[in-house]
Parts: structure tokens; C-alpha cells; sequence
């Protein structure tokens, strides 16, 4: 007689057991990811205020990201050569969208923000895109404005707290270039302690410690803010770039003195390692597996910068918690499909605020 086990009955029931045990805990993890932001209000942020409808990075772009309904303006920050913190992407005035005052679009690379004064900076207009270039084509639709000047981080403050807003957050990140393999970028740095500390006086004057997040790529800087303040949140920004290592002592350069190795090259743990509260890749690269991670160790996950609806969706039902956008009003279309609880918009009286 033959075993039990070893016939062909047997064999047949315990594949289909198993079948049915993958097939229900799929369906389980499929839905244990689509509610895990059933109940609370989906961050939605804008992409530097919402490059794609108002010039990037200026107050009439914040305006719009609150009016938007959006949970978070994204935006970056520039140190000044006189130590003020301006709302700049670009550490040097880009060519695509800085003019002069006769109108004149600058040269590429002529003026860079860290060696300039703020009043320097208030007397070029950042508010047309210009015609025929790359920038223009990807972001075509944003309105002009020929009064837009590159503001302070104190007008940010002011504009937010003049809407009556007083649930929105502001996602800031410092700009900074470690890398001493990247020329000028590197080599008029701001030094990351005098930076954070300057961004933290400012929020600490507008009371703002519950509503501002710090970004960065450079993670010297996140953790400098968590010896200042632990309390206010941090986001570890990550890409590729993030592993480069110095040609000289081979240590990676934008990880704060962390050795990728000792956490196996596993990103979202030696985020959590320096006390990051939120893991922000670049969303292409985002897995299951980095969302599963940095969950269980009570991270948050915000890609960046989605700006297909395919995406925005897929991302969502991954379980991710929030998404950056160049287009907030594309993302509220796709989030609200997706069955997302959002802001709902707002209206206020702004010289900012268009109709």
C-alpha cells in the first residue's frame, strides 16, 4: 500500500490549499495597502507650488497650492551671501525664467544666489517663462506673471498665515551641494549648520515648528536639525545620486557621515538611522518592499515628483502617504478618483491669489 503523502490525491489537494492560501493572502495585502490611508487626509503636495500652473517657487505659486486644497507646499531654499533664506530651486538664476529689469533674460550661470545679497536678487523678475525652451515646453501651461520676484521664507510665513490657513504644512528643502566633485555647486555652499540654524530661527519666530517639514538630499542637514529641534520632522530626499561617494575618501558624500554598507545598502534603515521621519525617493524607484519597510519602522513615504495620472494612481494604491506633484490640480483629479480623502479648496483675498 502506498503512503498517504505519496499519492496523487494528496499532492493535488495540497496545491490547491496553497493555491488558496497565496490567492487570499494577496488579496489581503492588496487590500491592506488600498486602506491604508482610509481615515485621514492624503498629503497632496505641491511640486514647488505647482510649477506646471504659477511660476515655480514664487508667492503667487504658494497662493495657489492653498487655494488648491493642497496639504503641503513643497518648495527649496537658498542661503544669501547677507544671510537670508530665499525660495529658490536653483542655487544660481536660471535662464529659463530670469529677467533682468530692461527684460532681458539672464546668461546661464551668471548669478548665483549664495553670493548675491537680497537686494540684489529682488531686482530680477522670475515670473515668464521663456519661449522655445525645454522649460517652456513642460511647463507651458503656468501663467505669466511679471511681477514675481524670488521671495524670502518670512513671506512664505506671512502669505500662509495672511489666508487663514492654518492647517497647511510646508515641506522646505535646504539646498546643498556636498559633493566636492561638483565644481561650484560645492564650492560656494552654504555651511549646513549656519543654514539650519538661520531656517530654524524663522520658523521659530513664526511659531511654525508644527507645520514645516526639513528635506533634503543632503542629510548633514537633517540631522543638525534633529540636535537643534527633534520636534519638528524631517524628510530623507533619496535618487541614485544619493549613493555617490567622495573620489578621495570613498565615504558617501550626501549621508551625513553614514556608511551605506553597515545597513546593506538598505536606504529607507539608514533613513531611519539619522532619525528621518519621512523616506522621499524619486518614485520610479520606489518598491513594496521600501513602503513595508519603512512603515513598519513608523515612517511615512512621499515620492517625488509624480506627474502621470498612471502613476499617481499606482502609487497610491501601493500605500504610499503622500505624492509631489508639479500639478496639484491633476493630482486632485486622480486622488479623489482613487477614493482619497483631500482639503477641500479654499478661497481668500490675496494679491497673490489669482482669478
Amino acid at each position: 500500500m502506498k503512503h498517504l503523502f505519496s499519492t496523487p490525491a494528496f499532492r493535488t489537494a495540497i496545491v490547491a490549499a496553497l493555491l488558496i492560501f497565496v490567492g487570499l493572502f494577496a488579496v489581503h495585502y492588496a487590500e491592506s495597502r488600498a486602506d491604508a490611508n482610509a481615515g485621514r487626509v492624503f498629503d497632496a503636495e505641491a511640486h514647488r507650488g505647482g510649477r506646471n500652473a504659477r511660476p515655480e517657487n514664487t508667492l503667487y505659486a504658494y497662493a495657489f497650492a492653498i487655494a488648491e486644497g493642497m496639504t503641503t507646499i513643497e518648495c527649496d531654499m537658498q542661503l544669501t551671501r547677507d544671510g537670508r533664506i530665499v525660495l529658490s530651486h536653483e542655487p544660481v538664476l536660471s535662464s529659463d525664467i530670469a529677467r533682468d529689469q530692461k527684460g532681458r533674460y539672464v546668461g546661464a550661470n551668471k548669478y548665483d544666489l549664495r553670493r548675491m545679497t537680497l537686494d540684489e536678487i529682488r531686482t530680477f523678475d522670475v515670473g515668464v517663462l521663456k519661449p522655445g525652451t525645454a522649460y517652456f515646453r513642460d511647463n507651458a501651461s503656468a501663467q505669466k506673471m511679471h511681477d514675481a520676484t524670488i521671495p524670502t521664507l518670512e513671506e512664505l510665513f506671512e502669505l500662509v498665515q495672511a489666508s487663514g490657513d492654518d492647517e497647511i504644512q510646508m515641506n522646505i528643502e535646504t539646498k546643498s551641494y556636498p559633493d566636492p566633485a561638483s565644481g561650484d555647486l560645492y564650492k560656494y555652499n552654504a555651511d549646513p549648520e549656519a543654514f539650519v540654524k538661520a531656517f530654524d530661527a524663522i520658523v521659530r519666530q513664526y511659531d511654525m515648528q508644527d507645520r514645516v517639514i526639513l528635506q533634503s538630499f543632503d542629510w548633514r542637514t537633517l540631522r543638525l536639525m534633529k540636535e537643534i529641534d527633534p520636534a519638528i520632522r524631517t524628510s530623507a530626499l533619496w535618487s541614485d545620486g544619493s549613493r555617490t561617494r567622495d573620489q578621495q575618501t570613498g565615504a558617501y558624500v550626501y549621508l551625513g557621515g553614514l556608511d551605506l554598507d553597515d545597513y546593506d545598502g538598505d536606504s529607507v534603515a539608514a533613513a531611519h538611522a539619522i532619525g528621518a521621519d519621512i523616506f522621499s525617493p524619486y518614485y520610479r524607484g520606489l518598491t513594496d518592499a521600501q513602503v513595508a519597510s519603512a512603515h513598519a519602522l513608523g515612517m511615512q513615504v512621499v515620492p517625488w515628483t509624480v506627474n502621470q495620472q498612471s502613476e499617481m494612481a499606482r502609487l497610491y494604491r501601493m500605500g504610499v502617504d503622500g505624492i509631489i506633484s508639479d500639478n496639484p490640480e491633476r493630482l486632485r483629479i486622480v486622488l479623489a478618483g482613487c477614493g482619497a480623502t483631500l482639503r477641500p479648496k479654499r478661497t481668500f483675498s490675496s494679491p497673490y491669489l489669482l482669478p
